[in-house]
């Protein structure tokens, strides 16, 4: 059985995790309080474990990471790191070629106590590489983003549709209705509308809205403020962002972050 210490020979230029791995992970700590330069790293990052404060800019909103979750940052997006006084974290990369999730956005990951164990199992240098390549596939297993099972977001098949879903999904916050949206697709807004229906078993209305407030929590699950997090997602005021989030799910947002952190513990 053979091991690794991972040579620097090993690891590409510009890159953290060696040859042949997927998985490597850094622990930095602060006695005063750190700002790092924004910077596009070519590996898909994991920002989590900190002692104290830790927070993370994407795009101009500031994502909070508390000890009992995970942020997860893909490869090439430009992020803005803090550490607070004080406060020791681990930074986990992950080689993109060998990644089996198409996690493609920022989020917020449950860390718990798998999660954790395996992290920092990998951590060691000095591993026997069949159990360190056994060990990242546990964590390719047990590693998700918070969610929330009751928000579904059904993709429609017809083409149309699914390449408006497809946008709406990446910029929740557009504003356009179905005259724009078939204008944009080709058809006629009834029937985008009927499609809509047919392959999501909800409205176009109807489905917006849960895109809206799925994309709304991993910022939630953050700490982004709510008045921050209702322009992210497309409202005008936080009122009416709140009034559409509890009605579906139930919770205010502003209880969402403290549920999401239960849930991960």
């Amino acid at each position: 059985m053979s091991s690794t210490g991972f040579p620097y020979w090993a690891v590409p230029a510009g890159r953290y995790v060696p040859l042949p791995f997927a998985i490597t992970t850094s622990t930095i700590g602060r006695d005063q309080k750190r700002a790092w330069r924004e910077i596009r790293h070519p590996e898909h990052e994991l920002l989590w474990g900190a002692s104290g404060e830790m927070s993370a800019y994407i795009d101009d909103v500031r994502w909070q990471i508390p000890p009992t979750v995970g942020m997860w940052i893909p490869a090439g997006t430009p992020r803005r790191i803090t550490l607070g006084a004080s406060t020791e974290a681990r930074f986990t990369y992950f080689r993109p070629e060998s990644f089996p999730h198409p996690w493609t956005k920022p989020a917020i990951i449950g860390i718990d106590d798998v999660v954790k164990t395996m992290l920092i199992h990998l951590h060691q240098r000095n591993m026997p590489t069949e159990a360190r390549l056994r060990a990242e596939s546990v964590v390719f297993d047990t590693l998700a983003p918070i969610e929330a099972a009751d928000v579904a977001v059904p993709m429609p098949a017809d083409p149309r549709a699914l390449a408006v879903a497809r946008r709406l999904i990446a910029d929740p916050a557009d504003q356009r209705g179905l005259a724009d949206w078939a204008y944009v697709v080709g058809g006629s807004p009834r029937t985008l509308s009927r499609v809509f229906s047919q392959g999501t078993g909800m409205s176009f209305t109807e489905w917006r809205i849960q895109v809206r407030v799925r994309a709304a929590m991993s910022y939630l699950a953050a700490g982004v403020p709510v008045s921050t997090v209702s322009r992210r997602v497309g409202y005008e005021t936080p009122s009416a962002f709140t009034s559409v989030f509890r009605k579906v799910t139930g919770r205010t947002p502003k209880n969402y972050y403290s549920d999401a952190c239960e849930l991960s513990a």
